[in-house]
């Protein structure tokens, strides 16, 4: 492995295949929010998933970045998805802002799990940073949810299976 000025001179191939991936799974999560923001009736769960949604674009943009400095392509989104606006009209209710949340509690879960494991093999301390910066993103985004959801009475507690 060669150092440059202390740090390492190029990302390795286990390093670039998770940003390339990572990107993909970006790319998906962004496309569904948009169909969740059109769908989703409670104006806090919109603004989760604008902010959810935004986090996503700042990671992509910072792995793109990454890829680019080390002559890899990202992979490209085949939608251009317009901004989210919280005065959207939505169209017909298809999909409930119960399943919205849990879905969204998925998602924003995966995000944070992945952008640890980057954090974990991440070497170059600009590079430690924003993904701590992301992280706590990912957090605080999650225990909105979390909050919101018991708030609103989308979780459901635990029943007792009796034998």
């Amino acid at each position: 492995m060669e150092l440059v000025n202390e740090n390492l001179a190029s990302l390795r191939y286990r390093e670039i295949f998770k940003i390339w991936t990572q990107i993909g799974v970006n790319n998906g999560y962004i496309a569904s929010n948009h169909a969740f923001f059109k769908h989703a009736i409670d104006k806090k769960l919109k603004v989760i998933i604008v902010d959810f949604v935004q986090c996503l674009k700042e990671e992509n943009k910072h792995l793109t970045v990454l890829l680019k400095e080390n002559g890899v392509l990202a992979p490209t989104t085949s939608i251009d998805y317009r901004q989210l606006k919280m005065g959207n009209i939505r169209g017909k209710k298809a999909i409930n802002d119960t399943e919205i949340s849990a879905i969204l509690s998925m998602n924003i879960a995966s995000s944070l799990i992945s952008v640890s494991q980057a954090l974990e093999i991440s070497v170059k301390k600009k590079h430690t940073a924003k993904y701590g910066e992301l992280h706590m993103r990912y957090a605080i985004l999650g225990a909105k949810l979390v909050r919101l959801s018991n708030d609103k009475g989308w979780l459901l507690a635990p029943t007792k299976t009796v034998m």
